[in-house]
């Protein structure tokens, strides 16, 4: 499928609104990088479908002030005709107690912290068909006879057979 503009225009316009309701209160910083995770890979998946190849990206958490993070993420496409297209977008400034105590002193220290955005699993139509389609039944194995044995008399012991089984001894 050829990328036109307006198909450019309608991925902008899915960044733009990336952020939108994102985070909720109390988040540890794993919290925020999974909830962008899946957000991230729906736009690369959107993006794959749309005949673009996805190259790599990047997603950080950025210290504003002592009041205020941001986040950004930064993703490379390349289309068909070897032409690189960069995704990107920065949220505005969020409320830092939105983020719990251990993660509010953690982006405060390190300043900016970097997440890969690695490619999700992205099925083709052969590999999907191919899983939906109906297994073959086997017939059930008949389980092999079982062995009887016999009570211990007084203080003896049973002994094992050679199947690598413990002989214990009084």
């Amino acid at each position: 499928m050829p990328i036109t503009k307006k198909s450019l225009e309608l991925v902008v316009e899915n960044v733009r609104n990336f952020f939108n309701d994102l985070l909720s209160p109390n988040m540890t910083i794993e919290d925020i990088a999974e909830v962008a995770s899946t957000r991230l890979d729906d736009v690369i998946r959107q993006h794959v479908a749309s005949g673009l190849t996805y190259s790599a990206g990047k997603f950080r958490v950025i210290f504003v002030d002592d009041a205020h993070f941001k986040l950004e993420f930064e993703m490379y496409f390349q289309d068909a005709d070897g032409k690189w297209h960069k995704l990107a977008n920065e949220s505005e400034p969020r409320d830092m107690t939105l983020l719990e105590i251990g993660a509010q002193k953690t982006v405060k220290a390190l300043q900016t912290i970097e997440f890969p955005i690695n490619a999700p699993e992205i099925e083709k139509p052969a590999e999907v068909a191919e899983k939906t389609a109906p297994a073959e039944e086997k017939p059930a194995e008949e389980p092999a006879p079982v062995e009887e044995t016999k009570p211990a008399d007084g203080d003896e012991l049973p002994e094992l057979q050679k199947t690598g089984g413990v002989k214990l001894e009084k």
